[in-house]
């Protein structure tokens, strides 16, 4: 059985967050927005775990799968540098890390 949740509702949802990966994915390609970045990548996580326990097609199964790990992936890089410009920013401040 699938889910009542339109097909068309979920392409074009899949869509936007494909669009907010891509600016995700240049902010961190800049090293720039970092929190707003990591802000985006943790409302798309949710987003796509909500999609994920719904029932739909196989392929639009899959296709939510690779959003959710390349959505992982950027979130990581985004926690990686937002550490490193912290401990960047003590360390010039005269604080040793």
């Amino acid at each position: 059985m699938v889910d009542p949740f339109n097909d068309q509702e979920v392409e074009k949802i899949l869509k936007e967050i494909e669009e907010d990966l891509r600016f995700c994915e240049e902010n961190l390609k800049r090293e720039i927005r970092l929190d707003l970045t990591r802000h985006m990548l943790e409302e798309m996580m949710r987003n796509i775990d909500s999609l994920r326990t719904r029932r739909l097609p196989e392929a639009l199964h899959r296709r939510i799968g690779d959003l959710a790990l390349k959505t992982r992936i950027l979130y990581h890089r985004a926690e990686i540098l937002s550490s490193l410009k912290e401990e960047k920013s003590r360390y010039y401040r005269g604080w040793r890390v």
